[in-house]
């Protein structure tokens, strides 16, 4: 519940906002959904109910009405007589009650007045619901706020969580007031509404700046207040291990850039499968889970995910595409952010005449509406027709400019944090690398700490990382924006080189001439020898990610620079493990195509994916880099006799995958052969689909088989063993106390809610 000590600034919200406020509240009242008008064909009433869903027949439907004050001040009679006057025409249409609903105050005399006047029109039934009303609806029915999650900026958050959240929820709830303050509620938040109501867990997919981040800090918030939930914000889905506490289901888990912020992360896919099932225990016992990607990375990655093994991500996915807001939402957007940023009465009035043609331009994304309601990036701009479009049509290159012409200690600071790998200790002024950025641009570290703090919140913003305060980027893109001005400089290129720690280099570099979708800095051959030194000096690098650089990222000279000669088969890159085994071929297939493979160690390698075939029925040997390295020919002939094998029982297969030993009651016994499964499944991208499908169906029918047969092993086992307790239970009596798990508390849920529509949107927006 929101603190009762603390007044809510319904005046700041603006009308179109407010008017969103009644509409939600009036639904929530009168638990039905309302048709919403715009304000210039209003008729009187900003809303009005389609169907005969609360009162009779008699009184006729109820039209409700919204007026909004940005000043806190009292209604009065003579305040309302426009609207008075639009009463009789209201009733003769069929409305019998009436609801006003306002942030003013309202006495006990301008209530009865307006009431009577209203019955003497014609209508049943009168209400007000004043400011007071509204602040008691608004603290008492999370679903409301859940549903207009600007008022969690209007109010003191800290209050929401009661002294129960960690240091970066803390933090959360800082960086989101202002955010919140400028959220509007689109078709996707309430779709993200739902899908972390019904599911548990929110996928969210659009491109950069579409507004992925604001819309999952919304939720996090919003679920503190509807759920109960604490959001812990974990920098990548691996610190889930760490966190997830089975006392503790009552928590909501944000991961922002799953698999990576510009490109594909190969080692966050190899987490995603490994943590499937603590991810499937958190679910089932209660908790939410917040995702973002952008699409091309998802796109990238998603064939690599064993979604099947979590059902409700696939029903959880909602993409953010801006083009599709509602030409009202992007109007709002655009007018929360310039009406509460920065930019001068002057520059907002000549802006104004302009506004709605931003809204509507096609390349509009959240991201611009901030930037233009800031006077650090747009506060130069000529509001023209020309230069405005030029700011919406190309961003990047704008901003990039921005940057460009930035002082030098600003632009080091932003240049150290770009070289720290997106986030800098705040404590961190005088280590090396600051040194070296320092240096690069003949600044002083004294200046570089005045410069991060004056660029907050434009550019930069404080986080939590390791327990420990840091800045960070304020959007990715602007990370982007850096990083491609520090490419354009070879000196730069050294310093980050040199500067950067080798993972960052990995995650974010490419050779020069590999194309990689996200990829910005550039690393040309004259600079290979400079980065294979610092990869082979230790400490020794996480090998999944080295693998990845060497396959998809470098080039086949940077290849033969790094391995020097041909790879034995004992080579650490090349070492198979369950979770690595794709990746491992793959880097073996690149070695091939290079001619960097001892004959010794291809010849073992052929031996492993032909076993891997014919033997275990393992899904990765089925793939292309198996078929360049057996070649086509031996590959065909290997398929062929594994579909002969399925077709004979699969004997070999099903024994292979029955697990064993304690190994039984890891996972459901059907869940034991899902590694299987996934191999027959693989098998309809190199055969006949319509056999592939047939075999598909024979097997589960004998994994069925071999699953009941060891469900009825254990269930023989349990029965002892409730044997042997009971006959020490009779023995010991004292003993027989057994503790049982609390029952689960039912899901709290948001409610639905339809947007209005279009508005003058921009009338006040340079008042």
């Amino acid at each position: 519940m929101l603190p009762t000590a603390t007044p809510l600034a319904l005046e700041s919200l603006g009308w179109s906002s407010f008017q969103d406020l009644a509409v939600a509240y009036a639904e929530d009242l009168l638990e039905t959904t309302l048709v919403v008008f715009g304000k210039a064909r209003d008729l009187g009433s900003d809303g009005q109910e389609s169907l005969f869903t609360v009162g009779t027949e008699a009184s006729g439907r109820p039209v409700v009405q919204a007026k909004h004050t940005s000043r806190f001040e009292p209604l009065t009679a003579s305040g309302f007589a426009g609207e008075l006057e639009k009463l009789p025409g209201l009733a003769a249409q069929g409305f019998g009650a009436y609801l006003l609903i306002t942030n003013h105050q309202i006495s006990g005399d301008t209530a009865a007045t307006l009431a009577k006047q209203a019955l003497a029109a014609g209508f049943a039934t009168f209400e007000i619901h004043g400011r007071d009303q509204l602040e008691r609806r608004i603290r008492g029915s999370a679903t409301l706020r859940a549903m207009v999650p600007r008022l969690y900026g209007i109010g003191d958050l800290s209050q929401i969580l009661e002294g129960r959240l960690i240091d970066q929820t803390e933090v959360l709830l800082a960086a989101a007031k202002p955010d919140l303050e400028r959220f509007v509620a689109t078709d996707a938040y309430r779709a993200s509404v739902r899908a972390l109501t019904d599911e548990g867990v929110i996928v969210l997919l659009g491109a950069p700046a579409a507004g992925k981040s604001t819309i999952a800090k919304a939720l996090s918030v919003a679920a503190i207040d509807t759920f109960g939930a604490t959001p812990l914000m974990l920098p990548s889905l691996e610190r889930l291990e760490q966190h997830w506490n089975p006392r503790e289901p009552a928590r909501l888990y944000w991961v922002d850039d799953l698999f990576g912020a510009t490109q594909a992360r190969p080692m966050a896919i190899d987490d995603f499968n490994r943590l499937t099932p603590i991810l499937n225990a958190a679910l089932a016992q209660g908790c939410r889970f917040v995702f973002t990607s952008r699409t091309y990375i998802w796109r990238s990655v998603r064939a690599q995910l064993k979604l099947s093994a979590t059902p409700q991500l696939d029903r959880a996915i909602v993409e953010i595409k801006v083009e599709d807001y509602s030409p009202r939402d992007r109007a709002q957007i655009l007018y929360n952010h310039v009406k509460q940023g920065d930019q001068s009465p002057a520059w907002r009035k000549r802006f104004k005449q302009w506004a709605p043609r931003v809204a509507e331009h096609p390349q509009f994304s959240p991201e611009v509406a901030r930037r233009f309601g800031l006077a650090a990036f747009a506060g130069h701009l000529d509001p023209t027709l020309h230069a405005i479009d030029t700011f919406v049509s190309n961003p990047g290159k704008y901003l990039e400019e921005v940057i460009g012409g930035l002082p030098s200690a600003a632009q080091a600071a932003l240049a150290l944090i770009l070289m720290s790998g997106g986030a800098v200790p705040i404590s961190a002024t005088r280590d090396e690398l600051n040194a070296l950025v320092c240096e690069a641009y003949g600044v002083s570290p004294t200046e570089v700490v005045r410069e991060m703090k004056a660029l907050e919140d434009a550019f930069t913003t404080r986080g939590v990382e390791d327990e420990e305060p840091v800045w960070r980027f304020r959007h990715p893109t602007i990370g982007e924006a850096v990083a491609t001005v520090a490419a354009g400089s070879p000196a730069l290129l050294d310093v980050y080189l040199k500067g950067a720690s080798v993972r960052r280099i990995l995650e974010e570099a490419v050779c020069a001439g590999v194309e990689i979708e996200g990829a910005i800095i550039e690393i040309g051959a004259s600079r290979y020898d400079a980065l294979i030194t610092r990869l082979q000096a230790g400490p020794f690098l996480e090998s999944r990610l080295l693998r990845w650089f060497l396959i998809a990222k470098a080039t086949p000279e940077f290849r033969r620079r790094y391995f020097g000669q041909p790879v034995a088969f004992d080579h650490p890159l090349i070492r198979f493990d369950w979770d690595t085994r794709a990746q491992v071929l793959a880097m073996l297939a690149a070695l091939k195509d290079d001619d960097l493979l001892e004959p010794d160690c291809l010849e073992r390698t052929r031996k492993r994916i032909r076993d891997g075939i014919l033997q275990n029925g393992v899904a990765d040997y089925l793939s292309g880099w198996s078929r360049t390295l057996v070649g086509p020919t031996e590959f065909d002939e290997l398929v062929e006799a594994a579909v002969e094998l399925l077709r004979n029982g699969a004997s070999d297969y099903l024994d292979y995958w029955t697990p064993t030993g304690d190994e039984r009651r890891e996972n459901s016994p059907h869940d034991a052969f899902r590694g299987l499964t996934d191999f027959v499944e693989r098998l309809e991208e190199v055969i006949d689909p319509e056999l592939a499908a047939e075999l598909l169906e024979t097997i589960k029918e004998q994994i069925n088989e071999r699953a009941e047969s060891i469900q009825s092993e254990l269930d023989e086992e349990d029965s002892w063993h409730r044997q042997e307790e009971e006959y020490y239970r009779t023995q010991n009596p004292a003993s027989s106390g057994r503790q049982t798990a609390p029952p689960r508390a039912p899901r709290a849920g948001f409610a639905d809610q339809n947007p209005a529509s279009t508005a003058d949107i921009f009338s006040d927006i340079d008042d």
